[in-house]
């Protein structure tokens, strides 16, 4: 029963990302010349969605292929989402 839970967990896990990473390069894409402070929203969506992907998929399935740790995909979906509202907090303070 682990394998499907964490198969479809994966699957939502990828959604997430990718709508994180969507409304993260739509949203927080610099319009003017900036540095610094303006950036950080947009690197925390870009980077902090590909760390906790790949951290999420590797606390699932290295050395677990018999029986995979099915509840790290979807902790993994919820901090993308948890990232991305910390994101939205950043941007209205430094945008």
């Amino acid at each position: 029963m682990r394998i499907p839970v964490a198969v479809v967990g994966m699957l939502v896990m990828f959604m997430v990302a990718v709508g994180v990473l969507f409304l993260g390069i739509l949203g927080f894409t610099p319009v003017q010349k900036c540095t610094g402070a303006c950036m950080v929203p947009f690197t925390m969506t870009l980077v902090g969605t590909f760390v906790i992907g790949l951290s999420a998929t590797f606390a699932t399935w290295f050395r677990a292929l018999r029986a995979p740790r099915a509840y790290w995909p979807w902790i993994g979906a919820g901090l993308m989402v948890v990232l991305y509202l910390v994101a939205l907090a950043v941007a209205d303070q430094v945008l």
